[in-house]
């Protein structure tokens, strides 16, 4: 949603390619995360971590760019709220973690 020029959310255009790249380092970034766990329980959880950590960065920087486009009210405040339930769902995906990793040791 923030690289459609259509919304005025950001000032670089992506191309598709860039797209489906971001979602591909994604994917193998939460893969690399859970093969971890599989592995190595203790270094699964820190690599999931840091990941999750990642894109809560990348989901604030969502909520800052929203706040400062010169977008339409209603698309600031659909992208904002996306962001907030990104960051809930990062954060209780954390505290999930923690919980299994306690449990777990």
């Amino acid at each position: 949603m923030m690289s459609i020029s259509h919304f005025h959310l950001q000032a670089k255009l992506i191309s598709l390619p860039e797209m489906w790249q971001g979602l591909l380092i994604a994917l193998v970034l939460y893969f690399v995360g859970i093969l971890a766990v599989y592995l190595n329980r203790m270094l699964g959880f820190y690599v999931l971590g840091i990941v999750i950590l990642i894109y809560s960065l990348g989901l604030v920087n969502a909520l800052m760019a929203g706040y400062q486009s010169t977008a339409g009210m209603e698309i600031k405040l659909l992208l904002e709220v996306i962001g907030a339930i990104g960051l809930g769902i990062n954060f209780y995906t954390l505290v999930l973690l923690t919980r299994w990793r306690h449990k777990t040791n």
